[in-house]
């Protein structure tokens, strides 16, 4: 069915040939597109297309040397980025965007030059050239902040799009994700072609005149902006100009996580389907009004440009754009409409224009759910399909039609009916099957970005987004009529009155529908991250079972399955492949796995062995939204739905603010046991966390000296003193751990007893972790008198305090890790947590200078990222997978 299309072929030649250029994809799996492309190259010849061979070929070249060369130069603007990162610098540069945040504003600068040297030159002409050379930097794009100062704004106007403007201040440094799980902000800017972010401290006009029209776009959205936050609430404003504007700084991070989490969060943005609504809306309002099709296509092309540049040019955007385009030309040249080469243009347009939208997150799924749903059009089936729908057009417009002309035809409705009913009974099964395969198609790119599958979106797609025009369309009656003199005029404040408020009951029932989905039972389906080979295996095999022409064809199928009805052989089949989705998730580790997650200024541990979970701490202080962005996506890209003990070693927010948010705010992730210090029986610092827990059903134990917890095949051991097993239903029956072969043991060396001590680190919890062979030592913030007391407590059970890896405490500050400690616990590896550039100089360099006199290898979180340790009981192995 491709060779027909060629655009196609080009398309996937010049896309395969991005991917097997692009370095953060592994080696082994660009070699596997190389291998793709060669299997389609081999195909093409074989087929005796020669003309499509040679111009995919050329294809190929043409856009791998593009994106080189691209790629080349975004690398060289990030290393010079990285040199100048803590220098002042004057940034020069042409405003293509501005957005208006909560406290600054965003600009978009293309064509930039960076002066490290302040413009501070000679006046010859030689050495100004010299100059230039060696300080001037050159960056296609880059985002300005804005402080919104007072004292700016009175001395300043704002820069509007097409000025240019001299700014002074320096670049910020863009951290990378270093959790599994974690957002990645350099590479969404790199898939919008950004180079860097830089900071304005002051700000002059070197160009003040903007273009016309550039000026118009820009005044009229702020003019809107402030007329919508006028006439709604804050929550009904913020969602009106995210879909009338693009900006989406008015909706909170609560709003944003609801969208996400009913699978509508799509709504939020300018998208293909927006243009898609609007467009088909204008286009067949001005055919309605008597204008010819060559009118309407150009006065909706000019309409769809100016909104596509007014909201921001997002890559969805652009590809709808682009497709509404070709469409209009088809329709003026006759041709029919042939969405999957439309498609494959649009693509080749985009990557050829900038070939770094490949990394666009955006653009991803955009491109990848409009191609399942056109391949859908094209499986097995399509000739009777097509015709049932064609009969099913012909009935209602025939009907329709007679209705409008002669109203009396309603008498013969029930006619009507009889035969509606069996010609939509007749294409019911087609469409069910087709939307099943649809979504079927979208679970591992659900899997990939946000690690689980709404069972319910689909459902809820269906009710809402019917909706979005009356949005529109309310939205404007509204904001028109609120530039009317409405005062003299009874009908005109009524029929405002009328609008705002269906409008808001609208956003009502949006809310409505998305809570009871989410409160139904099985509504987030947690996937985790699928591994990239077994999404490919996972799209070849659903390829062969319902794509593959041959495979549900009577006379080519398997010879026992010749008489079995297609549409019931179908379900088998799909019955029997989501059987087998588990063997594509991610799997819990056999052996044990200890990740040290790069929280910032803080300690987070996740152990994890079978269906065992046991936290260690968890809490930030330097990323104030770390529950929500690092700890909760790794649980969820994990597939960790329960954590069977969370150990706080004591009650500082930098060791405690995950775990406060998972009992606060997180019903998606259950807690069976909390573990606290034992002095925080009778100190009030613990009171919030243990009405949390008992509000959460969490059991609370209070460790000392001599607790410990053993995991085995015989259940868990609770206390050395008690030296007792405790059948645990629900974590060794229902959700044991796989504990063949090594125990896991971790026992409590400090603190001594229950007593009180009010200096919150002197009381952390000091628990040695023991599996098989291999030994890790957890400090919490312990000084150096407490980890005297832990040594003298290991002395007393003659318990070994030689371990492999110790967790340096109190985040390698000088006032732990005293020397006779690092003497006695020799370990091998030194694991340092804490945040870049903090401001208590953690590490400190006498706990560095230490570390290098005992023959401790560093491993800090802030250097490497999210930490992994992997053993058997008898080895163990190190890796930074995310650094």
């Amino acid at each position: 069915m491709f060779l027909s299309r060629p655009l196609f072929f080009l398309a996937l030649f010049a896309l395969l040939g991005e991917l097997i250029l692009t370095p953060e994809i592994p080696f082994s799996y660009r070699f596997l597109f190389l291998f793709c492309l060669l299997f389609l190259s081999l195909f093409l010849f074989r087929q005796k297309k020669n003309r499509l061979f040679f111009c995919s070929l050329l294809c190929l070249t043409l856009f791998m040397l593009n994106f080189y060369s691209v790629n080349h130069r975004y690398r060289a603007e990030r290393e010079s980025i990285g040199y100048i990162l803590p220098l002042q610098a004057v940034l020069r540069g042409k405003v293509m965007y501005v957005e208006e945040q909560e406290k600054k504003w965003k600009l978009l600068l293309s064509s930039c030059i960076v002066d490290t040297a302040l413009k501070k030159k000679n006046s010859s002409l030689k050495n100004e050239e010299k100059y230039q050379k060696r300080n001037d930097l050159h960056f296609q794009k880059l985002i300005l902040y804005l402080p919104k100062e007072s004292t700016w704004e009175s001395s300043m106007p704002l820069p509007l799009p097409g000025q240019i403007c001299s700014v002074k201040g320096h670049f910020l440094e863009l951290s990378p994700a270093t959790n599994e799980g974690e957002f990645s902000l350099p590479s969404y800017y790199k898939g919008e072609g950004i180079s860097g972010v830089f900071q304005a401290k002051t700000i002059e006009l070197v160009r003040g005149e903007s273009s016309p029209f550039a000026k118009e776009l820009f005044t009229l959205k702020q003019s809107l902006g402030n007329r919508i936050d006028a006439l709604f609430p804050e929550e009904t404003a913020g969602f009106l100009k995210s879909l009338f504007l693009g900006e989406r700084s008015g909706i909170t991070l609560s709003e944003k996580s609801l969208y996400q989490s009913a699978g509508i969060s799509h709504i939020l943005a300018i998208s293909g389907l927006h243009l898609s609504l609007l467009g088909g809306f204008f286009y067949r309002l001005l055919r309605k009004i008597k204008l010819s099709s060559l009118l309407s296509s150009l006065i909706t092309s000019f309409f769809l440009f100016s909104y596509f540049l007014f909201t921001g040019s997002s890559h969805s955007a652009f590809r709808a754009l682009f497709m509404l385009f070709l469409r209009f030309a088809a329709i003026q040249l006759g041709k029919g409409k042939d969405l999957l080469s439309q498609l494959s243009f649009a693509l080749l347009f985009l990557l050829w224009l900038n070939p770094l939208s490949l990394y666009s997150i955006g653009m991803q799924c955009s491109f990848f759910t409009l191609f399942v749903f056109f391949l859908l059009e094209e499986r097995p089936g399509k000739a009777v399909r097509k015709k049932k729908e064609k009969a099913l057009s012909k009935i209602c417009k025939k009907h329709t039609l007679g209705f409008s002309k002669h109203p009396s035809l309603l008498l013969k409705f029930p006619a009507y009916l009889s035969k509606l009913i069996p010609c939509l009974l007749s294409t019911l099964p087609h469409r069910l099957q087709g939307s099943f395969l649809f979504y079927l198609a979208m679970l591992p790119l659900f899997s990939l970005t946000q690690f689980s599958f709404p069972l319910y979106a689909p459902l809820l797609n269906l009710l809402l987004l019917p909706l979005l025009p009356f949005f529109f369309l309310l939205g404007a009656v509204s904001i028109f009529l609120s530039y009317l003199p409405e005062q003299d005029f009874l009908l005109l404040r009524l029929l405002s009155f009328s609008s705002r408020f269906l409008l808001n009951l609208l956003f009502q029932i949006f809310h409505l529908f998305m809570e009871k989905s989410l409160a139904l039972p099985f509504s987030q389906i947690l996937f985790g991250k699928m591994q990239v080979i077994s999404v490919m295996f996972y799209f070849l095999f659903l390829y062969l079972l319902f794509f593959f022409p041959k495979t549900l064809n009577g006379r080519h199928s398997i010879p026992c399955l010749c008489r079995v009805h297609p549409i019931f052989l179908s379900l088998l089949l799909s019955l029997g492949f989501l059987l087998s989705l588990p063997l594509y998730l991610p799997k819990p580790p056999k052996e044990l796995e200890i990740a040290a997650l790069d929280v910032g200024q803080g300690d987070g541990f996740v152990l994890r062995k079978g269906n065992l979970v046991f936290t260690i701490d968890n809490g930030s202080t330097s990323k104030n939204l770390f529950p929500e962005q690092i700890f909760f996506p790794y649980c969820k890209a994990k597939r960790i739905q329960h954590i069977d003990y969370a150990l706080l070693t004591h009650c500082d927010r930098d060791h405690i603010s995950g775990i406060q948010a998972l009992l606060e705010k997180n019903p998606s992730i259950s807690l069976s046991h909390l573990i606290l210090p034992a002095s925080a029986l009778q100190d009030h610092r613990y009171d919030l966390l243990k009405r949390l827990a008992y509000n959460h059903g969490a059991d609370v134990s209070y460790w000392q000296k001599g607790d410990e917890l053993v995991f085995s095949e015989q259940g868990i051991r609770l206390s050395a003193k008690e030296n007792a097993w405790a059948e645990n239903l629900s974590t060794s029956k229902k959700r044991g751990p796989d504990t063949r072969g090594h125990q896991l043991h971790i026992r409590c060396f400090y603190p001594n007893d229950s007593a009180h001590i009010e200096e919150a680190n002197a009381h952390s919890i000091g628990c040695l972790l023991e599996y098989g062979h291999f030994r890790m030592l957890f400090t919490g913030d312990m000084p150096k008198e407490s980890e005297e007391a832990l040594l003298e407590n290991c002395r007393e059970t003659e318990a070994s305090p030689i371990v492999d890896v110790l967790k340096l405490a109190h985040h390698g500050s000088k006032t732990s890790s005293c020397p006779s400690f690092l003497s006695e616990t020799r370990a091998k590896f030194a694991l340092f947590s804490y945040g870049k550039k903090n401001r208590y100089g953690h590490p400190h360099k006498s706990t560095v200078e230490n570390c290098k006199k005992y023959r401790l290898f560093p491993l800090e979180t802030a250097k490497l990222g999210e930490i992994l340790i992997k053993t058997n009981g008898e080895q163990f192995e190190i890796t930074a997978p995310q650094a």
